[in-house]
């Protein structure tokens, strides 16, 4: 069984939702500059007088703004594919067991005992998405979550583990977040897992940029 986890903060929403419009913005700006581009030459292909000129300039320009949008979103698509395609020729997305990782994650279950049964179902969950993404090929979604699960995840809980606050009430509460973020992340890799891709892309990148920020968090104290 898989558990609903924490909802993404505010301010996760909202960057992701800043982030979001901004290359969309991108987008259009460099498809409109393509277009000018283009409507420039055929205003000048067409006819020699100035006025008209301008009016064809400005009809093209706005006539192929769409049309260069749709090709700068496929471009785009294309060359992000083609970039994970090439870091999967070079990565293969295979598990190896990581001992460390069962330790600590034992750890962590016997530090939350009441989330025992919680914590069981999300490791299950984790495990059999990384079965199954594992034996997806060339997919960049797949591939990415099969390096957050070997590598960005054990790393996050054992420096979660190791920087406990030493009062009873920060620990509990330390432990409570990382399990809530884990969670979060056991439900995403499921619905990948599942075909069920609606919003994931966005999705993924908060569960990225919140992995980071505690690993850098860490990482300052040091």
């Amino acid at each position: 069984m898989d558990y609903r986890p924490a909802y993404p903060s505010l301010s996760d929403r909202m960057t992701s939702y800043w982030e979001r419009g901004v290359r969309i913005a991108t987008r259009f700006a460099i498809a409109f500059g393509l277009s000018t581009l283009t409507a420039i030459g055929i205003g000048f292909a067409v006819t020699d007088n100035v006025l008209a000129q301008i009016f064809v300039t400005i009809l093209a320009a706005f006539a192929l703004w769409i049309p260069f949008v749709i090709g700068v979103t496929r471009f785009e698509a294309w060359r992000n594919a083609r970039r994970h395609r090439k870091g999967l020729a070079a990565m293969p997305i295979a598990q190896r067991a990581n001992p460390e990782f069962e330790q600590n994650w034992q750890r962590l279950v016997a530090l939350a005992p009441a989330q025992r049964e919680r914590l069981a179902a999300i490791k299950s969950s984790i495990d059999r998405s990384r079965l199954a993404l594992g034996k997806t090929e060339l997919d960049p979604d797949a591939h990415d979550l099969c390096i957050l699960i070997d590598r960005r995840l054990p790393e996050l809980v054992r420096h979660e583990l190791e920087d406990l606050p030493p009062d009873d009430a920060g620990r509990r509460q330390r432990v409570g977040e990382l399990v809530d973020l884990v969670e979060q992340f056991a439900r995403h890799c499921g619905r990948q897992r599942d075909g069920l891709s609606s919003g994931s892309a966005r999705e993924a990148a908060i569960l990225r940029r919140r992995f980071e920020a505690r690993l850098a968090d860490h990482r300052d104290d040091l």
